[in-house]
């Protein structure tokens, strides 16, 4: 590892300088998550001008896919914590045995991930889904196991990258990336260049060899800093204690959380898709108007989301570097710089939503009962913004202290316990519908972000040490 810092890794005396650096770091990685969500954006926008039915049965599709990809993408994601730790401490020879602990993670995690997506028709009859739209659905979640691996190889080399500082082989992976899934995409949602029209099954396609070209694309790129971790792997005692069966269980038990709560996250707006795929089937909709608005709706949220989420990874990552350092005063200026950013960019974006739904919805779909369902919950979307800003940066600032744990319960009392609860009481008690479910949505994410809020003060003031490696 290079002894000199990356620029973003001087320690800073201001809470001016410390917005400086996070957003120079931050800037590239919230335009790294914009791009991966901006390849779903086309999906969506794609699907919702091919046949009625296609991009409902892809929402139900991604519905079922994302909970396992992105639990066990948590799994994954324990090495964001050590790494960065591990580089704000300059110990050089702690970063190629996490690297080889990630990537046989990755490699074991795929295959039980991959396993759980096969049945995806079975989950999804059990759930009372439309039937017209379970076989396009099932079809596009079972495409899905075939990307797992790459899905779950570039999140590990994105953490060690992160970690160093060095965005630039992530940006142009994913410009790279946004190019090739509209090409493929066009060739086979719509059957182009002498290819079937295929649909839902055309999209997932296109999303697993993609998978495959980036997590390729960015080893490539990336090579002069992950080459010389992988070179120390060919040392016999780095590579015993890289996999090592103790440390790799350590990285597990510290992962298993963060995989917990992107799951309950997740899970909260699955649930939601489901609940809203009953009120298409009980009015014998064929083409899920209600639950392909809901997909807009949703699709437009996470675009928003991807701007405070690279933010929140760019804190884990800065308070990393000073839990690393031992620096306290740095630990705090860190957190607050994130906190103010992220709660200052999805005010910007509560405007958007709350001011042209109409034309939001109407630039992903030309189907007109898809447009006002989407339309009717695109406000609701703005009304959570903050709540979801905040929720997502505090979860990096204590990912970056080493607390794993206490997002777990935040999500599991805020979505579960209060959100969905009062949700399906507003769309089934009270006859609100889909728009219930997303008022159910905005209480549980202001009840997750205000509990989160609550710890971190704690955490900070704990003075908390730097993770055990092993």
């Amino acid at each position: 590892m290079d002894a000199r810092p990356h620029d973003s890794q001087t320690p800073s005396r201001s809470f001016a300088e410390e917005l400086r650096h996070l957003l120079r770091l931050g800037g590239p990685i919230a335009f790294v998550q914009l791009g991966m969500t901006a390849m779903n954006f086309v999906d969506v926008a794609v699907l919702g001008r091919h046949t009625p039915a296609a991009l409902p049965a892809m929402a139900l599709g991604a519905t079922i896919a994302n909970a396992p990809l992105f639990f066990f993408m948590g799994i994954v994601t324990a090495l964001d914590p050590l790494l960065s730790q591990a580089v704000g401490a300059r110990d050089a020879a702690a970063v190629p045995r996490l690297l080889g602990r990630g990537l046989l993670l990755s490699l074991l995690a795929s295959l039980p991930c991959a396993l759980v997506l096969l049945p995806a028709a079975t989950w999804m009859t059990w759930c009372g889904q439309p039937a017209e739209l379970v076989p396009d659905a099932a079809s596009y979640a079972r495409w899905q196991a075939a990307g797992v691996l790459p899905f779950l190889g570039y999140a590990m080399l994105r953490c060690l990258l992160q970690a160093e500082a060095r965005v630039l082989p992530q940006v142009v992976t994913i410009v790279a990336g946004n190019v090739s899934n509209a090409f493929f995409d066009w060739v086979l949602v719509y059957g182009e260049l002498g290819f079937p029209a295929l649909g839902a099954s055309g999209a997932a396609i296109a999303t697993v060899v993609n998978r495959w070209l980036m997590v390729i694309g960015l080893a490539w790129f990336g090579w002069r800093d992950i080459a010389p971790h992988l070179a120390a792997l060919r040392t016999a005692d780095v590579r015993r204690d890289a996999f090592a069966w103790a440390p790799l269980v350590h990285a597990a038990r510290l992962g298993v959380p963060i995989g917990a709560q992107f799951l309950l996250e997740i899970g909260v707006f699955a649930a939601t898709a489901l609940l809203i795929g009953t009120f298409d089937a009980n009015a014998d909709d064929p083409f899920g108007a209600r639950l392909g608005g809901h997909q807009i709706a949703l699709q437009l949220a996470s675009l928003s989301f991807m701007v405070p989420l690279g933010l929140g990874i760019a804190s884990s990552v800065r308070v990393g570097w000073a839990v690393g350092r031992g620096d306290h005063a740095a630990v705090r200026r860190s957190v607050l710089a994130a906190l103010c950013a992220g709660t200052a960019v999805m005010a910007a974006f509560m405007v958007v939503f709350l001011a042209v739904p109409h034309w939001l919805a109407r630039s992903m779909t030309d189907h007109a009962p898809i447009v006002e369902v989407a339309a009717a919950l695109i406000p609701i979307a703005g009304a959570f913004q903050i709540g979801d800003g905040v929720q997502v940066v505090a979860i990096g600032c204590l990912r970056g202290l080493g607390d794993t744990r206490s997002p777990v319960l935040a999500n599991v009392v805020g979505f579960w316990l209060i959100g969905l609860p009062v949700g399906c009481w507003l769309a089934f008690g009270l006859g609100a519908g889909p728009a219930g479910l997303w008022w159910g949505l905005v209480i549980g994410l202001f009840a997750v972000a205000g509990a989160l809020l609550a710890v971190l003060r704690l955490r900070v003031d704990e003075r908390r040490g730097r993770l055990q490696t092993g």
